[in-house]
């Protein structure tokens, strides 16, 4: 029976443990087609889903790559990043303890050699690779690693993604075995839980110690990390630097990197024209522009990214159901999603609030879709005859505002009418961490989570921080703790159904559209097949200057 349930608990979390198999190197891929209209540019596109290879070019050690970003960082550490940006960088100081990547544990750039259970599945042994540093020079050791999964469930420190940590309400408990060992000793079994611990990393047991609010510490404004580049300097409103480790598990072939931080999306697309910018990604509606550069070539991926209008249940109207609903029906999804993206091959119409590639994913749901007469019944049945809603959005991105716009004018045929609320990138993240705020009915928001089911529980769970929609549903809660509990395979697909049905039925999330990724590049700069892991998963290590 424990062999049973270890072979589900692996088959069910798509992993592939040391016992099970062995590492692998593999890129995500995904299926899909360029997107259409753009023959001309298509020299230019480099197609990671089909596995398309890079130009050949002998790669040249060192030099610096500019890498736009469209804010500041609003904080490092990674066990405190909220934002994109923050997080972005953040990959290029820290080395994860492993990811997973198609599916299987990836040890490549992560701090794990291996990552083996027991036969119940509920005890996890890490063991690390050798002669680990961090920048300063002091030796990455099972001490760093047992102080961070204690830091991550420790309440006075708050750390956002804590429900990490624990299972079945316990805290996970870690014991070091050796400098290179450590245990991790579950209350119960999970079959989510390694699709969360890849998304921990670790921090330094000797600068931390003894920090009693670390997510505030202005030790964070000097970060030592343990990844493939060392902080520099960081200038608020212009830059964030770093240069490369040499002490690094692998070899590092760039001197550093620039963050350069250029918030209007045409300032930049100009400098990556004239060469004083090397990358960024770019939107959708950047693409027949920036594709067209001579200098540049253009990555397309698998995003692995959801774009959302969440309900804010903190005003009387989204408290409705019929009104959530209302506003379901009177949009028409495929439209939406064809003027927001500029291209139906630029995103596919999303109803699950899974990507389709997460475990358990499921269509088979109710399409509250382009039904305006239903929407006003909705309404009428709910007593609105003059409803108006505040949307929520960031006003330098420019698929949310084409979104925004969109629902705005569609909203308005069902008797709605939504007033536009464009806020700057850190105004707008400020705004969503304000667990109270009913000063907004609907906002916009994308995310980007991953294949392990379990992850999508912070975007509609009581309390949590990504639960924009304000959602308090006991029953939904213990779906979800209750699939993440469960070995038998059949049981979790049905619970996970279950969660992605109550979702849609009560409208809590208004999916929009799953989206392709695009990251521009000088083309001076190669290894972005390999340093694209997976979606928004970076290896920065892998980039190189050509010769």
């Amino acid at each position: 029976m424990k062999k049973t349930m270890k072979a589900l608990l692996v088959t069910a979390a798509a992993l592939v443990l040391t016992a099970c198999g062995g590492q692998t190197g593999q890129t995500e891929t995904s299926q899909g087609e360029s997107p259409a209209g753009t023959t001309a540019a298509s020299e230019n596109l480099v197609d990671l889903e089909s596995g398309s290879e890079e130009a050949s070019g002998e790669a040249a050690q060192g030099g610096t790559i500019v890498i736009a970003v469209t804010a500041d960082p609003q904080n490092v550490n990674p066990l405190y990043v909220v934002d994109q940006t923050s997080f972005n960088i953040q990959q290029a100081l820290y080395s994860p303890f492993f990811e997973i990547v198609g599916g299987e544990m990836f040890y490549g750039n992560g701090l794990c050699e291996k990552v083996e259970t027991n036969e119940a599945c509920d005890t996890f042994t890490l063991t690390l690779k050798p002669d680990l540093k961090w920048h300063d020079g002091e030796p990455l050791t099972a001490d760093d690693v047992v102080f961070t999964m204690e830091v991550l469930v420790d309440e006075s420190q708050n750390v956002p993604y804590s429900s990490y940590g624990f299972v079945n309400g316990e805290p996970v408990k870690a014991e070091k075995v050796d400098d290179r060992t450590v245990t991790l000793t579950l209350s119960a079994p999970s079959a989510g839980f390694l699709g969360g611990l890849s998304q921990v990393y670790c921090i330094p047991k000797h600068i931390y110690e003894g920090v009693e609010n670390i997510g505030s510490s202005e030790l964070n404004n000097s970060p030592v990390g343990s990844g493939p580049f060392k902080f520099e300097e960081y200038r608020s409103g212009e830059y964030f630097r770093v240069s490369r480790f040499d002490d690094w598990m692998d070899e590092v072939y760039l001197d550093g990197i620039t963050f350069q931080i250029v918030k209007d999306a045409n300032s930049s697309n100009a400098a990556l024209a004239n060469g004083s910018i090397n990358a960024r990604l770019i939107n959708t509606d950047d693409y027949a522009t920036v594709s067209g550069y001579d200098n540049v070539t253009v990555y397309s991926y698998n995003s692995g990214r959801v774009d959302a209008m969440f309900m804010n249940q903190n005003t009387d109207a989204m408290k409705d159901i019929r009104i959530r609903q209302a506003v379901a029906y009177a949009l028409n999804k495929e439209e939406l999603c064809t003027f927001a993206f500029m291209d139906a091959a630029f995103a596919d119409p999303a109803y699950s609030i899974f990507t389709p590639d997460t475990l358990y994913y499921t269509d088979e749901l109710t399409k509250m879709d382009n039904d305006v007469e239903k929407a006003k019944e909705l309404l009428k049945e709910a007593g609105q005859t003059d409803l108006t809603l505040k949307l929520l959005y960031i006003s330098t991105d420019k698929t949310m505002e084409n979104q925004a716009i969109y629902i705005q004018s569609k909203l308005q045929e069902a008797g709605i009418t939504v007033e536009l609320n464009p806020m700057d990138e850190s105004s707008y993240k400020n705004k969503t961490k304000e667990m109270d705020s009913a000063e907004y009915d609907l906002i916009l928001a994308f995310y980007t989570l991953g294949e392990e089911p379990s992850l999508y529980s912070d975007m509609v769970y009581s309390g949590r921080r990504s639960n924009y929609s304000r959602v308090e549903d006991s029953e939904l809660d213990a779906l979800w703790d209750k699939a993440n509990m469960t070995a038998d395979e059949e049981e979790r697909r049905g619970l996970y159904e279950e969660i992605q049905t109550r979702i849609n039925d009560n409208t809590y999330i208004y999916p929009i559209a799953y989206s392709k990724g695009f990251y521009a590049v000088d083309n001076q700069f190669k290894g972005f097949d390999e340093c694209l892991l997976k979606t928004i998963y970076y290896d920065y290590s892998k980039i190189y200057s050509v010769q």
